[in-house]
């Protein structure tokens, strides 16, 4: 394969030699012709444009091919050239129209046709890329990347049925494909035709009978549509194939309507303790119960949850996700001291999810053990520098532990990282106004707040709260005192009511 750096040589030389002459001799069927010297300054003007786009020098290139096209507008070759210019600094309209320049030359140069496809598709003309392959495909109707292409764009471009008639041109000539299989499947899921969509994948099962991935894509989609019959054959035939498949195993388990709520977790139990089966099948299996699972769940749920996740912990120990996910099981069911037991083994294994700090902190914090939290706070911002939550859980957990400069400097950081999030930035706001009030900056204090107000602060009971408390630190208690009432219209508090009557 030649280099660039090959035919840019190959071109310098061509430059070179056509520079340096006035006429040349070309034998062409055994007849010797002489080239003129206009025709040696064509040449030259051409390559040195050729030249300067091989060196991405563009606008050089842009200039040189303008220049050649002046007297010689039927060249296709540098209408092609010019285009690829016009495309490599974004100048897709004038890319367009001098690629459509080239092909009404030279109309069957599938090469200008893919160019242009490319300019609409990088201009996000997706539908006009789309019509581009479908007139490559009609020219040449055996080249499968063609059909492929088409078939992309037509999805892309909210043409279903363009998409499914070029990926069934490509399935007769190239058989059936996991491309093909699986891109229909997609066409007719987003058409909402469940039957299709498990067909597709169910004949590419039937094509690859022992490929046991194509079988789990298949009973996973099953599981999506609640087809748990048609599952549960998809999992046997794999376990039929391979019995030790361990997710085969859970998948297979009875899932009858008329089971038992917990008949199922106890089946998964067994399982649970084997180490063949990986720990992110059984989180898996067990996170769908997750969303639904608290105090009043049903015992015998409650009881198989915490089996499972008893061992996830006793056969994972090193695991931190499975620390996680048994201190998520106690936390939603109010078990915090359990809870936070798990949460601080998965936070001494180093996880990489900030959510169980979060859920660490927002018991310390609920439990007002501020002592033990700050310190707790101080290495979540260790190990999530970017995470502004943590900073205002150090915030946080410093003012009430009467630390309010500390606090400060960790919320002025968090304000920075709070971005679009206003529900945070409200939070972060208004443990920096508490900072600054203690700090008898009442009047900082009160510009932070006058920020946010029309953010939601003024619906906000701690906000509108804090602001009386600045507003009071400046020995003004009249108008504190319309601000804590605007507070307690929202919600109120033993502290609020005893500010309010000033005892």
């Amino acid at each position: 394969m030649i280099s660039n750096t090959q035919i840019i040589t190959y071109t310098f030389i061509l430059f070179t030699c056509c520079a340096t002459v006035s006429t040349a001799q070309n034998t062409i069927g055994g007849v010797k012709k002489e080239v003129s010297e206009e025709e040696v300054e064509r040449q030259t003007q051409f390559l040195e444009a050729e030249s300067f786009r091989m060196l991405s020098k563009n606008d050089k290139a842009i200039d040189a091919y303008k220049k050649f096209l002046y007297n010689n507008e039927s060249y296709d070759a540098a209408w092609y050239g010019l285009a690829r210019c016009y495309f490599e600094t974004q100048q897709y309209g004038n890319a367009l129209d001098a690629i459509d320049k080239a092909i009404k030359i030279n109309p069957e140069n599938k090469w200008y046709m893919l160019h242009k496809a490319d300019i609409y598709e990088k201009n996000g003309q997706i539908t006009n890329a789309a019509d581009v392959y479908d007139q490559l495909v009609k020219k040449n109707p055996k080249t499968p990347e063609f059909l492929e292409r088409l078939a992309y764009l037509s999805i892309l471009s909210e043409n279903p049925k363009r998409g499914l008639k070029a990926l069934d041109q490509l399935e007769a000539m190239t058989g059936i494909s996991e491309i093909t299989a699986s891109k229909k499947h997609l066409i007719y899921v987003a058409m909402g035709d469940q039957t299709k969509a498990a067909n597709e994948l169910r004949r590419l099962c039937e094509a690859y009978p022992r490929d046991l991935d194509y079988k789990r894509i298949l009973a996973k989609y099953y599981n999506e549509i609640s087809d748990k019959t048609a599952e549960k054959a998809v999992w046997n035939d794999i376990l039929r194939l391979n019995p030790n498949d361990a997710e085969a195993k859970l998948g297979a388990l009875d899932q009858g309507k008329n089971s038992p709520a917990n008949a199922k977790l106890e089946a998964m139990l067994p399982l649970f303790k084997d180490p063949a089966v990986s720990i992110d099948a059984k989180i898996k299996e067990i996170s769908p119960y997750l969303s639904t699972l608290n105090k009043n769940s049903d015992q015998g749920t409650i009881n198989g949850l915490l089996a499972l996740g008893n061992a996830l912990v006793t056969l994972h120990k090193d695991e931190p996700k499975a620390w996680s996910v048994a201190g998520d099981l106690f936390y939603l069911l109010d078990r915090n001291d359990e809870a936070l037991v798990h949460y601080k083994k998965c936070i001494d294994l180093r996880p990489k999810v900030f959510s169980v700090w979060d859920n660490a902190l927002t018991i310390l914090t609920d439990q007002k053990k501020y002592t033990e939290a700050l310190p707790l706070a101080d290495k979540a911002i260790d190990a999530f520098p970017n995470q502004p939550k943590a900073y205002l859980w150090y915030g946080l957990t410093a003012n009430m532990l009467q630390k309010p400069a500390q606090a400060q400097t960790a919320l002025e950081q968090a304000i920075v990282m709070c971005g679009n999030n206003v529900a945070l930035l409200l939070e972060v706001t208004d443990q920096l106004g508490v900072a600054l009030t203690a700090q008898n900056k009442p009047d900082d204090a009160i510009a932070r707040f006058d920020k946010i107000m029309a953010k939601g602060g003024d619906k906000n009971a701690d906000i509108l709260e804090h602001y009386g408390d600045a507003l009071a630190a400046k020995g003004d208690r009249s108008k504190a005192l319309e601000w804590w009432k605007k507070a307690k219209a929202i919600r109120t508090s033993p502290a609020l009511e005893q500010k309010i009557s000033g005892q």
